[in-house]
């Protein structure tokens, strides 16, 4: 027995076991996965088909099924729209029934009572009364051939007649659940990818191969894709939809604070430099980009401008470095490194424990605040004064008393 007691060796050994559940059940289906990130989907790969017709729907759906199983790394696959239990249908022979003086109400009630049972006593058990059913040996009632020799007393004779000397009888499948969406009947197609394979990877593939087969549906049947890029599309788009208000909000707020749309610029330049040093931590501990580090990047940028707009403000409120005195930037500079470092290390101790706790799904969203702010604090303790020198030989800045108001004059 194996125990798993970090994330890289869990990892390793889910493609383990799911060969060997492959091997010794043939007849299952087991899936074993890691936990994923992003919202959550029922399959990583998902064809949606759409229409009215349940056996047309079935159809197109064993064809789909047939296509996928057949691409690569695909593990597993199943559709949503499955027949129900089988039933077993009588056929009766009214006429031999009446000869015989069974009717069919009372054909009914002897094959209840025979299968399902009839209830002849109770048995005490302590204080509690336990009905006694009585009714077909479970030996004698697994096969169809079973059934068909169960005896029907006649009420006429209390001659005992075979069942199948009065109906033919057949199993066949009955109508299962009918899966709807949004109203619609659907047989979604669902495929299960090997570990550690894009689902994206496999989805393209998947398309090619539907179009290459020719697979196509007839009038007033419809399909789309889902699974992983679906909900990670939608779980983004929902994200970034009032992302326009808060930069607009954002901007606003600089504009007024520094009364210059250029030091405004500067600041969401630090911002935009700070998500590629978040996608670069992530990139240099070796961990999977989600939707948790799409999280941990909005965050990060907040960070990246604080510190911008701590080293800003230190810079204008020295009438030298204003100016664009060398010296002076460099002592203003000085001056709130501290401030910014104690808060940058602050901000990393805080997330170790979840990064040292391992695991796939809160470690991306740590390494990219905690690597990225320490990333972008040295990059501001660089860029932003080595631009505010640029943009000091370009105009001067004149400060106005003990609260930093800032009037930027053009430079004659």
């Amino acid at each position: 027995m194996v125990s798993a007691t970090d994330a890289r060796t869990a990892n390793r050994l889910i493609p383990r076991l799911q060969r060997e559940f492959d091997e010794r059940l043939p007849g299952a289906q087991v899936l074993v996965r890691k936990l994923e990130q992003g919202p959550p989907f029922q399959a990583p790969i998902e064809l949606r088909l759409y229409g009215p017709n349940l056996d047309r729907l079935q159809t197109l759906g064993q064809e789909a099924r047939r296509i996928l199983t057949n691409t690569d790394y695909v593990i597993h696959s199943r559709a949503t729209l499955q027949p129900g239990t089988p039933k077993l249908w009588l056929d009766v022979d009214e006429e031999a029934g009446r000869l015989s003086g069974l009717s069919l109400t009372e054909m009914a009630a002897q094959l209840q009572g025979a299968l399902h049972g009839v209830t002849g006593g109770t048995v005490l058990e302590a204080t509690e009364s336990i009905p006694v059913r009585v009714r077909v040996a479970g030996e004698g009632r697994q096969e169809l051939q079973d059934l068909a020799s169960l005896s029907l007393v006649s009420p006429r004779s209390d001659d005992a007649v075979p069942l199948s000397a009065l109906a033919d009888l057949e199993l066949r499948p009955s109508r299962g659940a009918i899966p709807r969406r949004d109203g619609q009947r659907v047989n979604v197609i669902e495929g299960y990818v090997r570990a550690g394979v894009l689902p994206s990877t496999v989805l393209a593939d998947y398309r090619s191969r539907l179009d290459a087969a020719g697979f196509s549906l007839p009038m007033g049947y419809r399909m789309e894709f889902g699974g992983e890029s679906a909900g990670r599309n939608d779980a983004v788009g929902n994200l970034l939809a009032s992302i326009g208000l808060i930069v607009s909000l954002l901007v606003t707020v600089l504009v007024l604070s520094f009364n210059s749309f250029r030091l405004s610029a500067l600041i969401l330049v630090t911002a935009v430099q700070s998500a590629g040093l978040g996608l670069l931590s992530i990139r240099l501990f070796d961990y999977a980009f989600g939707f948790t580090g799409i999280i941990g990047l909005l965050g990060l940028m907040g960070l990246a401008i604080n510190a911008a707009i701590v080293i800003l403000a230190e810079l204008k409120a020295d009438p030298a470095a204003a100016r664009g005195d060398r010296a002076a930037i460099v002592a203003a500079v000085r001056g709130c490194s501290r401030h910014i470092t104690s808060t940058t290390i602050t901000t990393v101790g805080g997330f170790l424990p979840l990064i040292l706790a391992g695991g796939g799904f809160w470690p991306p969203f740590a390494i990219v605040i905690a690597g990225g702010t320490v990333l972008t604090t040295l990059l501001s303790f660089y860029f932003v004064p080595a631009a505010f020198l640029l943009l000091s030989r370009r105009c001067a800045f004149e400060v106005s008393g003990s609260d930093f108001e800032v009037t930027q004059l053009r430079a004659a």
